[in-house]
């Protein structure tokens, strides 16, 4: 994690901000030994045949991949529609960023939050579960997972879907199959590439008709480049997203904090500031920063947001202070978590790795509650007393 936001930071800024970054490591460092020393009392797994009887292996498998299967229809029907289909059916750029977009602006926030659980944390451990414990239910599973996955028209999803199961499949040298899963997490994301570029589908003529006559045209004409691009040029996308641009944005933040916008005290925290009596409209870095950066697309009419790694957003809060907050919080959360997996290794890396990951570009509170990772170790602790020694 720091490593990606170090390579961005250097890129962009050469060592201007490393100081920082060796700071909070330093401290994450002294925390994580300190804790590891002092806390060693093991955290056992939910035993959930003694507090749920009834609840036998198969039946929790079957309620396992039955609650994926019937959300993923529920979700396709208040959509109305599959995205990922309308979009291979058309040849309107603008219609096609019209569905990518529809499906972050349906108004039901429960079905938001419980897809972003589904997809973040459900299915990844589901998959990497029954990948080896039933593979009968996992040749059921895959294919509505893979679907849903390429449905919603994020490249992101198919390839955090399957990582889980690719890291697994690594740490025990099964490097067939792990090639076969990455397989899967490039393929989804050609066939991706392929539905929302009509230029690989169809003749420039053909498109021009089309879209001469798009009723999404007025509203969509901004969107029109970043809704064509190929299959090289996602794949370079794909690189930049991930070695470059966390630690850009982390670089922009510190630009501005505090020399143009002041540590926010707290504020910057969505739960904590009405506690504060702040308004968090006021603190709202990651789009404040968004317009005073990418000026350009703001005057055009774009909203966005910058989301940086998890220290970031302690820093603009209480600046170096936040820095020591961020490091003592997550050295806690990283022995909590050694501690509840105990012995089991393998498990633990395979299940936690991308959300370690994803802490380059995300908070810690997000990442824990509406980002999956909690619901993900819950799971764990329900299926762990049927865990067996891996590929026997």
């Amino acid at each position: 994690m720091l490593v990606l936001v170090s390579i961005g930071l250097v890129y962009g800024y050469g060592i201007k901000h490393i100081p920082k970054v060796a700071f909070y490591f330093f401290w994450l460092l002294v925390f994580y030994f300190l804790f590891q020393k002092y806390f060693k009392r093991k955290i056992k797994p939910l035993n959930i045949q003694k507090w749920f009887p009834f609840l036998t292996r198969i039946r929790a498998e079957l309620f396992l991949f039955f609650s994926i299967i019937i959300f993923v229809f529920i979700h396709l029907i208040f959509l109305g529609y599959v995205p990922f289909i309308s979009a291979w059916n058309s040849l309107d750029y603008y219609k096609i960023a019209y569905f990518r977009q529809h499906i972050k602006e349906h108004d039901n926030i429960l079905i938001h939050y419980i897809s972003a659980f589904m997809i973040k944390g459900i299915i990844p451990f589901a998959v990497l579960y029954f990948s080896f414990a039933n593979k009968k239910i996992f040749y059921f599973l895959i294919p509505f997972a893979i679907f849903y996955s390429i449905a919603l028209m994020q490249k992101s999803l198919i390839v955090s879907m399957i990582i889980p199961t690719i890291v697994y499949a690594l740490i025990n040298k099964k490097y067939t199959a792990a090639v076969f899963y990455m397989f899967i997490a490039v393929f989804g994301v050609y066939v991706l590439v392929y539905a929302t570029n009509p230029r690989m589908r169809a003749s420039q003529a053909e498109i021009d008709i089309v879209m001469a006559s798009s009723p999404y045209k007025e509203f969509y004409a901004h969107n029109f480049q970043s809704s064509e691009q190929g299959f090289l040029e996602a794949s370079d996308a794909i690189y930049s997203r991930v070695f470059l641009t966390t630690g850009l944005v982390a670089g922009h933040w510190f630009n501005k904090i505090p020399n143009e916008f002041p540590y926010a005290k707290g504020c910057g925290y969505h739960f904590l500031a009405p506690l504060l009596g702040c308004n968090f409209d006021e603190y709202d870095y990651s789009r404040i920063i968004y317009k005073a950066v990418y000026i350009k697309e703001t005057k055009m009419g774009f909203t966005g947001t910058v989301t940086v790694a998890n220290f970031v957003y302690d820093f603009a809060n209480f600046g170096y202070y936040g820095l020591v907050l961020s490091a003592f919080l997550l050295a806690s959360l990283l022995n909590v978590i050694n501690r509840f997996f105990g012995a089991n290794h393998t498990w633990n890396i395979s299940v936690n790795a991308l959300y370690i990951f994803w802490l380059s570009s995300g908070a810690l509170s997000t990442l824990l509650f509406s980002g999956g990772w909690l619901i993900t170790l819950f799971l764990y602790s329900v299926f762990a007393p049927y865990l067996k020694a891996p590929y026997k």
